[in-house]
């Protein structure tokens, strides 16, 4: 049975330590002991209200991320959930709010609620592309990348994964190599490559090693590990294993360590001269730590094993046991969950049937099996992508061709500098002279390239408005100048309604065109002199200088009338409707720009309180 793994010093109380002191530990702590990291930091969780907003939310991600690390994913989930309403104090988001959406993305995908995991990842991508935080946004498309491998979408996998990889290559982070390419070593797993998947995962274990990141290297050790099983190299796979277990009783990392087990024990009954009874021995181990563990597959893998271990023991009836129970819990799981539990429990079903002499119900269990795996394969369509699958390969390896010919340009290079020292210093200005004209034709040939780069780090790529990160800068200078000569200024938020809805029922590519139209009916409702802006995912905002009160009112309920009375049939929908924050600042209490887009989005979120389609002034 397969599995895949996405990737002590402490204050005397006569002496506390600043909390920025406290995380420093925390983070050199975590690299090599995980459980003092979290330690150290429960020790100061009640008294974390005293420090500063941006503290508190420091604190709550580090604490999101050594939860991750421990497994403790609904505890994750929360430290995450809080830093994340911490961060909507801000005026202005930074990058840490994409990377808390990101923690807590990867605590709800790994209990299996792969709709919100993407949904968080998504918000993350959002943010890090308006900061322009590049290493953010690889770090994101490789959880994105997961998320589609998971649910079966390999196309989709494919080309988000070879993105971040491209841009992983140009920033050249040892660490971020070895996260993307780690994920493209399983999604070449699910692509039946498994030699490609070996090369990806030694590679990725090589740049987690570099980069002095030892736990998430020891994760691609698992997935080389799986790898070695996988090629049916189990003496391999139960070395590495052995050392895994180690490893991850280092981190206290109960979930590797009953997984490890687990496998060790398929492994022993599938190697060349099985050993059943040391199978069986690992089996009861990996279930004593199986209850400290919460994950969505965790448990599955370790019954399908059980009850392969059992059947190779002749002990046929705790197997059938074993399966019903399997099957009890697949009832009631994502289908996406047991695609790949389902055809191995059919399997085991029908051997164990046959050595029981069942062989009625054995042939239609084996039947069963044969007709779930061509549906898997039919639904899968693994050819469909092999044709980009060797495109990326064929980039990858020009790439790397590229590389050694500039390491051999170089070293030319060098050996025509020594070999021509006595050449006169008139050679060398003629040189300069051409460098300086290959580099003016190069500007030439690629201003509108740069021109075209600078307007997509400017404007969002989907609705092609101002984005986050350009509108809010000029909007606080405005503001600042219509304080200073006593004008009024207003500003709308508006939120598409149910939008999460939307995606998940009708598709993101569905939400995707709803965000452009409704972007155009503002405006056009707005007119040529007012400004529009994306403010986030599903939210645009729309400047208001010089608009007073009744003049606010006026063109927030023609937005607000014009979206909710527009025909969305062609989509699937009755109705869109939006919720809106109207924020005026007629009396001039409100003393920066930052002060009234807080304003704003109270206004917005009591408008959602209230059942959204409103209009909250």
């Amino acid at each position: 049975m397969l599995f895949l793994l996405p990737i002590k010093s402490y204050a005397v109380e006569n002496a506390p330590l600043q909390i920025s002191d406290v995380l420093k530990q925390a983070e050199a702590l975590q690299r090599e002991d995980i459980l003092s990291a979290i330690k150290l930091i429960q020790s100061h969780d009640r008294k974390i209200h005293r420090y500063s907003i941006e503290d508190q939310i420091k604190f709550r991600k580090l604490q999101a991320e050594l939860f991750n690390k421990k497994t403790d994913y609904s505890l994750a989930e929360q430290a995450a959930n809080t830093g994340i309403t911490l961060t909507k104090q801000l005026a202005r988001p930074s990058i840490i709010m994409a990377e808390l959406f990101n923690l807590r993305g990867f605590a709800v995908e790994s209990m299996g609620n792969f709709d919100t995991a993407l949904e968080d990842y998504m918000s993350a991508l959002e943010i890090a592309e308006s900061l322009t935080n590049n290493k953010t946004v690889v770090s994101t498309l490789a959880n994105i990348g997961a998320i589609y491998y998971i649910t079966e979408q390999f196309k989709r996998s494919l080309i988000i994964l070879n993105d971040a990889l491209s841009l992983a290559q140009d920033i050249g982070d040892e660490e971020l190599l070895g996260v993307v390419k780690s994920e493209l070593g399983i999604l070449y797993t699910y692509l039946k490559q498994e030699d490609k998947a070996k090369e990806f995962h030694e590679s990725a274990y090589q740049h987690l090693t570099k980069a002095n990141r030892p736990y998430m290297a020891f994760v691609s050790l698992q997935n080389i590990a799986i790898n070695h099983a996988s090629n049916n190299r189990y003496n391999q796979a139960i070395n590495l294993y052995k050392q895994i277990i180690v490893k991850a009783k280092k981190f206290d990392n109960y979930t590797a360590i009953a997984n490890t087990y687990t496998v060790m024990a398929e492994a022993y009954i599938k190697k060349k001269y099985n050993d059943p009874h040391t199978a069986y021995h690992y089996i009861l181990i990996a279930e004593k730590y199986l209850k400290s563990v919460e994950g969505a597959n965790v448990e599955m893998i370790f019954l399908v094993n059980k009850a392969d271990v059992l059947s190779h023991l002749e002990k046929y009836d705790e197997a059938l046991e074993t399966i019903a129970y399997a099957e009890s819990i697949m009832s009631q799981q994502a289908d996406i969950i047991s695609t790949y539990s389902l055809p191995e429990i059919l399997r085991i079903k029908s051997e164990v049937y046959f050595s029981r002499g069942q062989y009625k119900e054995a042939y239609k269990t084996q039947k069963s099996f044969h007709d779930n795996t061509l549906k898997i394969n039919k639904r899968n369509n693994l050819q469909a992508i092999e044709g980009l699958r060797v495109e990326y390969e064929s980039e990858q390896h020009e790439i790397q061709a590229n590389v050694l010919e500039k390491k051999q340009l170089v070293q030319n290079l060098e050996l025509r500098e020594v070999s021509k020292q006595h050449q006169s210093r008139n050679f060398y200005i003629v040189i300069g002279l051409l460098t300086v004209l290959g580099l003016a034709w190069f500007y030439l040939v690629n201003l509108k390239h740069q021109k075209k780069l600078l307007n997509s780090r400017e404007t969002d790529h989907l609705t092609d408005l101002q984005n986050r990160q350009t509108i809010l800068p000029k909007a606080s200078y405005e503001f600042n100048k219509a304080q200073k000569s006593k004008k009024y200024y207003s500003v709308l938020l508006i939120q598409v309604d149910n939008f999460k809805n939307i995606n998940q029922v009708r598709g993101y590519e569905t939400g995707n065109n709803i965000l452009i139209e409704i972007s155009l009916i503002i405006q056009n409702a707005i007119g040529k002199n007012l400004v529009c802006g994306k403010y986030s995912s599903k939210e645009f905002i729309v400047l208001l200088p010089e608009h007073n009160t009744q003049q606010t009112e006026k063109i927030a309920e023609q937005v607000h009338n014009d979206i909710y009375n527009k025909s969305w049939e062609k989509y699937g929908l009755k109705v869109v409707s939006v919720s809106i924050g109207a924020a005026i600042n007629d009396t001039h209490d409100v003393t920066s720009f930052d002060e009234l887009i807080q304003k704003a989005s109270r206004l917005k979120d009591q408008a959602i309180k209230v059942g959204g389609n409103t209009i909250c002034v």
